[in-house]
């Protein structure tokens, strides 16, 4: 059904959000937001330059240009008071602290972004909070190749290279000694243009060939004032060549016993960063050593997983994400029962990601072969023939092509994954 923007809001608080069109779908927003919230939309046009989107946005809430606007200066453009500010991307966090710092909102504060944007900070506050941490080192912007290499001599290898501000592993690489760290800078035309990290690689918890889930996951978790809700947990595919996602799956193909120690993980790396109110997206390996904090994320999960939610069990991670960002509680979560038999299946969303090496898109064929698979609700081509792709800078954002759906369990998801691999086939140059 469409949504519509005809309903009273006279009582309503009204909640900004800053748009972004990799990170918020505007009809999913304005679905959920009516009884709720009026959405005040908050636009760089620098960032969104469709007119079009802009137009769809003022039939949905009204809208705020800040273009080209400082935080300080977009707070002088909000004439009527704001209640909360809904950010949906890391970058979108700093922006989100400023201007709720400025209007004297209940958000995440600049020190808190920093914890939660920063890979190193967010090691080192692990580290002092108690929690097991990989050894971490930051090579700043400007920092000699030379200098580089010996700054990291002394970590344990393997290890993972990549940039202490990033998301879906872009420029993400595995690195074995300090020389190949040194290698990677020498190959990046940009460098130094931005600070990296290099951290020592969290030990498997099994090899690839033994499963087709990896052996890491999500825990996505609500707070309000303290109160740490989870509403549940994300399995994973096995990672295609540079750490990028291949499939989300909820729930995930995990024995009941091992949620709660999950659960208490994800709390513990919560409460550790300083944090007790806001949207938290925890993905934690499995590894060999027992469960580790890969990292915190303070926002919904990307990759399709708060479709995965409602798809599921009907509740809205969007809407209960606005909800926590104007300090209210959200909706009761369903009680979190990790068995398919208590959900309406388990959905899984697939995430077509091209050879490491591929530069551009050639041709595509299959999609209609998927779209008739009956667990299939949706196939989206995010790649046309011609368009670009750029794995290694790009990460999981090089995605071709996009499948969601339920199936009854997970050894039809798993049959499904393999047959959807199959059947959908690109051809790159």
């Amino acid at each position: 059904m469409t949504p519509t923007s005809s309903e009273p809001s006279v009582a309503l608080p009204r909640l900004g959000v800053l748009y972004n069109p990799r990170t918020v779908e505007i009809l999913s927003l304005a679905r959920v937001s009516p009884g709720r919230w009026r959405t005040v939309w908050l636009v760089d046009r620098e960032l969104n330059a469709q007119v079009g989107a802009r137009r769809l946005l003022r039939r949905f809430g009204e809208v705020i240009d800040i273009t080209g606007l400082s935080m300080a200066e977009a707070a002088t453009c909000i004439t009527e008071p704001l209640d909360g500010i809904l950010a949906t991307n890391d970058p979108d966090l700093v922006r989100a602290a400023e201007l709720a710092e400025q209007l004297g909102l209940p958000h995440f504060c600049p020190a808190q972004v920093a914890r939660l944007n920063d890979k190193f900070l967010q090691r080192q506050a692990l580290q002092a909070a108690g929690l097991p941490t990989p050894g971490c080192v930051r090579i700043p912007a400007g920092m000699s190749l030379d200098a580089a290499v010996a700054a990291v001599a002394g970590l344990s290898y393997p290890a993972i290279l990549k940039p202490a501000h990033g998301a879906s592993s872009r420029a993400t690489y595995a690195v074995s000694n300090a020389d190949e760290v040194g290698q990677r800078f020498a190959e990046r035309l940009d460098y130094p243009s931005e600070d990296f990290v290099v951290e020592e690689r969290i030990p498997d918890g099994w090899a690839p060939a033994d499963s087709p889930w990896a052996d890491y996951l999500s825990v996505e978790s609500l707070a309000v004032d303290g109160e740490i809700t989870h509403f549940g947990i994300t399995g994973r595919g096995q990672l295609a060549e540079g750490f990028r996602e291949t499939a989300s799956i909820m729930p995930p193909a995990l024995a009941p016993a091992e949620w709660p120690a999950l659960y208490g993980l994800a709390t513990a790396a919560i409460r550790g960063l300083g944090l007790s109110s806001g949207v938290f997206h925890t993905e934690i390996k499995l590894s060999a050593d027992g469960p580790r904090v890969l990292e915190v994320n303070g926002r919904l999960g990307g990759g399709s997983i708060s479709w995965l939610a409602e798809r599921v069990s009907g509740y809205s991670l969007l809407a209960a994400a606005g909800l926590v960002n104007l300090g209210r509680p959200p909706a009761p979560v369903p009680v979190p029962v990790p068995v398919p038999a208590n959900t309406n299946g388990v959905g899984f969303a697939v995430y077509v990601q091209p050879p490491y090496e591929a530069r551009e898109v050639v041709d595509i064929t299959g999609a209609d072969e998927v779209r008739a698979i009956p667990e299939v609700d949706e196939l989206v081509l995010t790649r046309r023939p011609g368009d670009q792709v750029n794995p290694p800078e790009e990460g999981s954002q090089s995605v071709v092509a996009i499948i969601r759906g339920l199936a009854a369990d997970h050894v039809r998801v798993a049959e499904l994954l393999a047959q959807i691999e199959k059947s959908l086939q690109f051809s790159y140059r």
